[in-house]
């Protein structure tokens, strides 16, 4: 998956910054191309979701941190060799989201400290000076921001103090808010459709059973899941399954309103025939049209 780099390596200035980036490149794990950028489904939008989810995230972080530097004021900030030691620092800062690939095997949710743990394998590879190292591993290790601390981990991150370690902050926020779309071609991005028939639950003790499924058999875990969970797929599915429901009661009410006025419209019928001498057992042979004799 090392193509889906090549837009933003790209933008390098500097040929030596940017091989360095390679060689970082070529230690982030397999499952960094397999997960999404969150690893409950509650953040991120949608296109950091799933499969290279997390990779897209990282692009989008990359992007808009180009964007940046097209603006002059910002641009002039930043020498060249700190714009491209800031897109390193921009394509390792998630790189080990879950950890290791070890670690991931055991345990597929964020960690606390992944800013740290992408840190340490950054320092591990040569190629540019230890000043400048630093430079990249700062701007990392505090891209968290004011969101530093966690009931999880007795870890305090550092919070961004430089120019460098806020703009890459920024960046990573804007990337991973869900109003702001970024678009990608159909090669890294096609938007995953969901069906109330064939998702799967992959949690709880109603695992490999579908919404409607687990409606049917516990209604009480059903209203818990719907009142609870706000992760997606499943909050969508949970959102379209009580759609149905309400679209089912509609047309059932009107179901049953057609089928109430029509027995009223017979009951009337037979009421007026019954007045008019004109019963089925009493109706006179010049009424009977010639076809019903044949």
């Amino acid at each position: 998956m090392k193509e889906i780099w090549s837009d933003i390596l790209d933008t390098f200035e500097n040929e030596d910054i940017k091989e360095f980036a390679e060689k970082c490149i070529d230690t982030i794990p397999p499952y960094f191309y397999k997960v999404g950028a969150s690893s409950t489904g509650k953040y991120h939008p949608k296109y950091a979701l799933g499969e290279l989810g997390l990779a897209r995230h990282t692009l989008a972080l990359c992007r808009i941190l180009n964007n940046v530097f097209e603006i002059d004021c910002w641009r002039d900030d930043f020498s060249s060799r700190q714009r491209d030691l800031l897109r390193v620092a921009g394509i390792m800062h998630d790189s080990r989201k879950s950890g290791d690939q070890e670690q991931f095997e055991s345990s597929k949710y964020t960690k606390h400290e992944h800013p740290l743990l992408a840190v340490e394998v950054v320092r591990t590879v040569d190629g540019l000076s230890d000043d400048e190292i630093e430079y990249i591993t700062d701007a990392i290790s505090s891209h968290m921001g004011q969101w530093n601390a966690s009931t999880h981990s007795k870890t305090i991150l550092p919070v961004p103090k430089t120019e460098a370690q806020k703009i890459l902050h920024l960046c990573d926020y804007l990337a991973s808010r869900k109003y702001i779309n970024i678009l990608f071609d159909d090669n890294y991005y096609k938007e995953e459709t969901r069906s109330l028939d064939d998702y799967k639950v992959p949690f709880g003790k109603y695992k490999g059973m579908t919404i409607p499924e687990i409606a049917k058999k516990d209604a009480g875990y059903y209203r818990w899941m719907k009142d609870t969970i706000d992760r997606n797929p499943v909050k969508l599915l949970i959102e379209e399954y009580e759609k149905q429901k309400d679209e089912n009661k509609t047309e059932n009410k009107k179901s049953k309103m057609d089928k109430a006025k029509t027995n009223k419209t017979k009951t009337s019928n037979d009421k007026s025939d019954v007045k008019s001498g004109k019963t089925e057992k009493n109706i006179s042979e010049e009424e009977i049209d010639i076809d019903d004799l044949f």
